[in-house]
């Protein structure tokens, strides 16, 4: 049996930058991985970019000291702002959920992946843009056209922040996709962990960080923290 190639990690800052990249935003139930690393407990939620030649396999995960429920229950449309915590049942409409299964071991392919053994992955086509308003009409033609709202990654480099998405544009040339990492460089961290956007006649555009996703006559973009982002150069 050939062995299982390690996906790429991304290791989330915080439990609630994960919660809030299964949930936010999003369609329907996640799946969640629950497994120990030492004393400490792991979320993994596994995912894929259609990316260059097939697709990048991703394992976005979280350490935790928390007790883990069965689900994870999540919110961000009231005025108080993103609300997560771990529960026993699903009965509460006003939470979206992601079922957790708890493993006895890890797979042998996430424990390497965690640990950096991993094949590091082409890079994308980088493209740098001026500022946020270009990568939110990017997301917003994009979740027009097909549904998807991609996730807006933010860690540092070189003391900069990076806020910026991966977007692949299918049947490049002999490629599956050429995926692209649109992003733009700040001094400062995010001030809110959603950026919200609308167009209108009179005003144009509007942009501006929001603690939650409550007004409906905007567009949403959610952005994750993490420790690093592996497929950027």
């Amino acid at each position: 049996m050939n062995k299982i190639k390690a996906p790429i990690p991304i290791k989330v800052k915080d439990e609630l930058n994960f919660a809030r990249l299964i949930l936010a935003l999003s369609e329907g139930n996640q799946i969640i991985w629950s497994f120990k690393r030492g004393k400490k407990n792991v979320l993994a939620f596994f995912t894929a970019y259609m990316y260059w030649i097939g697709d990048l396999p991703i394992l976005a995960y979280v350490e935790t000291d928390k007790q883990i429920k069965p689900f994870l229950a999540y919110k961000s449309d009231s005025i108080k702002g993103e609300e997560w915590l771990f529960v026993t049942d699903t009965d509460d409409a006003k939470y979206k959920y992601a079922f957790i299964l708890d493993l006895k071991d890890a797979p042998e392919a996430f424990k390497k992946s965690i640990k950096g053994e991993y094949e590091a992955p082409q890079s994308p086509m980088l493209s740098e843009v001026e500022n946020l308003n270009s990568i939110m009409r990017v997301l917003l033609a994009i979740s027009i056209k097909e549904g998807a709202i991609f996730p807006l990654w933010h860690f540092t480099r070189r003391k900069k922040h990076v806020i910026g998405t991966c977007i692949p544009f299918e049947h490049y040339y002999e490629a599956d996709a050429l995926p692209v990492f649109f992003y733009t460089t700040m001094d400062e961290p995010p001030k809110a962990p959603f950026i919200k956007y609308c167009i209108s006649k009179p005003k144009g555009e509007e942009l501006s960080f929001s603690e939650n996703t409550i007004d409906a006559k905007y567009f949403y973009a959610k952005i994750v923290s993490v420790e690093d982002l592996p497929f950027f150069p």
